[in-house]
């Protein structure tokens, strides 16, 4: 009897001893030490300082790459509208009796350069000719001559200019040239507008053109347009109906 109380005792005294084992506190397994915490937190806070940087420059190209293709837009057709007009631009003496029609005519204008400008001035040129460039609205007596102009008006608060578009669909005897029409806003971002004449293709003025008395049309006309980022554009127009 004692040696089978002696035997349970050892087993009991080890089973107490595996389970005191089995409770073993392992080391480090509370939690992270403050060092850890604190090195943790710095690597993490740099990699969210690169990934932010990144994103602040890709979007940063982006508006920079937004900002040029609106330009090279507004540009690009305001040109391309210019071009046209004056490609197709036509003149007939025998419409312009007793009253004239058909016209060509471009002004030299200049403008203030602002304030700390000084004296300098901004060329605000104006141009307006018939041309054979009108979409005919159906079931009307349009024909495809019409009457455009290109022109600046100050802004209301004296801040700038704006650049305007007349069209004048149909043309009548009692509406003189440079006279009727409806105008609207196309831009206020062209900076200078100068138009350049050549009635030979070789020489040029920049002084205007007038058709009333010149009784022609130039041969080609040059465009030199900048919009308010400095950027400047050109292009070279041929005339096609000069007579």
């Amino acid at each position: 009897m004692n040696n089978v109380s002696a035997e349970c005792g050892v087993r009991s005294a080890e089973y107490q001893a595996r389970q005191s084992q089995g409770r073993k506190i392992i080391p480090h397994s509370m939690g992270f030490t403050l060092l850890e915490v604190l090195l943790a937190m710095a690597i993490l806070s740099l990699i969210m300082t690169v990934v932010y940087a990144s994103f602040s420059t890709a979007g940063k190209n982006v508006e920079q790459a937004e900002t040029i293709r609106d330009e090279t837009d507004i540009a690009r057709t305001l040109i391309a509208r210019l071009s046209v007009d004056i490609a197709n631009a036509y003149m007939n003496s025998s419409m312009n009796s007793p009253t004239i029609l058909t016209i060509f005519y471009g002004k030299k204008e200049e403008a203030g350069g602002g304030v700390g400008a000084g004296d300098e001035k901004i060329r605000h040129d104006s141009i307006s000719l018939t041309t054979l460039t009108n979409w005919r609205k159906p079931d009307s007596k349009e024909t495809e001559l019409w009457e455009v102009g290109y022109f600046f008006k100050e802004q209301p608060d004296g801040t700038g200019f704006t650049l305007y578009r007349r069209e004048k669909r149909e043309l009548s005897k009692d509406v003189p040239a440079l006279e009727g029409g409806v105008e609207y806003e196309i831009t206020d971002r062209v900076e200078s507008l100068q138009f350049t004449y050549s009635d030979n293709g070789s020489t040029w003025a920049d002084d205007g053109w007038d058709s009333k008395s010149l009784k022609k049309l130039p041969k080609a006309v040059e465009i030199a347009l900048v919009l308010d980022t400095g950027k400047l554009y050109t292009a070279r127009v041929d005339v096609g109906n000069r007579q």
